[in-house]
């Protein structure tokens, strides 16, 4: 992904951010780009171009609205903004938006509904399967499933022998193993669908990984992940972490780069749904 982050996504969160940062004391607008750099930090566990870096550009349009609206200000001598007693009580607004969400479930609920009915001889890919969330409900829906993960984290290094056991319990045609998709052995055009729940932001090379995507589906097959929603509400529910996923600008922009069509999006409270087709 690029270095710098912009668009409609970016702009909702930092609308609300910039305010919590000014709460804290007055400050110019790099140092606060500065704080929003070193505060997202951890995501670097993940991906190294995890750390969130708003654009410049994008900074400047919301100090600027910002202003318009009378919750922010300027310091004598220019640089320095500092935040007024509206923009205090707008913080208390936008943090009233926080809830508990099902956003997950309804998500993947979303993507069974997608897929419609099993069909015997169609074949099922879940990439970053984790503990087999998707790929065990698939199965039970009378999907055939592959998972694969690639173990590549502490939290998810035990993850395919639990999903495994799982699947003994539970029945269904599914199948889980220890894999990187960009060198799965499976050939080309294997695959009706290729699905993905939370493990699309863990990836480091996320180009490589469509890449391969795109190889393993068959034409017109469907790709379809659920991710952490980028902006505002996806940070009120699970912080920084949710800037390692990809927004839906971003989303068009690297779907259609890999040749993926019939681009569709969903919003599932905190979390996304994207939806689009191999041609």
């Amino acid at each position: 992904m690029r270095r710098t982050r912009s668009g409609p996504s970016i702009r909702e969160f930092l609308q609300y951010y910039l305010l919590v940062l000014l709460a804290e004391g007055p400050q110019t607008k790099w140092e606060m780009v500065r704080q929003i750099r070193e505060r997202s930090a951890d995501n670097r566990v993940y991906r190294p171009t995890g750390v969130l870096w708003p654009a410049s550009s994008e900074v400047q349009v919301v100090l600027d609205k910002l202003a318009a609206d009378g919750l922010i200000e300027l310091l004598p001598g220019g640089q320095r903004w500092q935040i007024t007693a509206s923009g205090k009580r707008a913080i208390t607004k936008y943090e009233e938006q926080k809830q508990e969400s099902g956003g997950k479930e309804k998500a993947a609920e979303k993507l069974i509904e997608l897929l419609g009915t099993a069909s015997p001889d169609s074949r099922v890919l879940d990439v970053g399967t984790g503990q087999g969330f998707l790929a065990l409900k698939l199965a039970e829906r009378g999907f055939r499933v592959l998972g694969i993960d690639s173990g590549s984290f502490d939290y998810s290094k035990d993850s395919i022998q639990e999903a495994q056991q799982q699947a003994a319990l539970q029945g269904g045609d599914v199948e889980f193993r220890q894999a990187d998709i960009r060198e799965l052995a499976e050939p080309d055009d294997s695959f009706d669908y290729v699905v993905s729940s939370q493990a699309m932001h863990c990836m480091e090379d996320q180009q490589e990984c469509l890449q391969a995507v795109h190889r393993l589906l068959k034409p017109g097959g469907s790709f379809l992940c659920i991710d952490f929603l980028v902006g505002l509400r996806g940070f009120l529910s699970h912080g920084f972490h949710c800037f390692l996923a990809i927004s839906r600008e971003e989303w068009v922009e690297l779907l259609l780069e890999h040749e993926f069509g019939n681009i569709r999006m969903y919003d599932m409270d905190d979390y996304l749904l994207i939806e689009s087709k191999k041609p």
